[in-house]
C-alpha cells in the first residue's frame, strides 16, 4: 500500500506541474499575442496530449 501511495501521490504532483505548466503559458502568450495566439494553443494542447498519451502507451506498454 505504501508504494501504490507515493506512485499515485508522483503522478498527482505530475499532473499539477503540468496544468501549471500550462495556465502560466496561456497567461503569457494572451498577454503577447491575444485572441489568435491563445486560438492557436487551443487547437495545439490536444495535439500534444495526444502525442504524450500515445508516446507514454508505446514506452510504458
Amino acid at each position: 500500500m505504501k508504494k501504490f501511495a507515493r506512485y499515485v501521490s508522483l503522478n498527482i504532483l505530475g499532473m499539477l506541474g503540468i496544468s501549471c505548466y500550462i495556465l502560466a503559458d496561456t497567461y503569457f502568450i494572451a498577454q503577447w499575442l491575444g485572441a489568435d495566439g491563445i486560438a492557436a494553443l487551443n487547437l495545439v494542447i490536444p495535439v500534444y496530449n495526444l502525442i504524450k498519451v500515445l508516446l507514454l502507451l508505446f514506452g510504458i506498454g
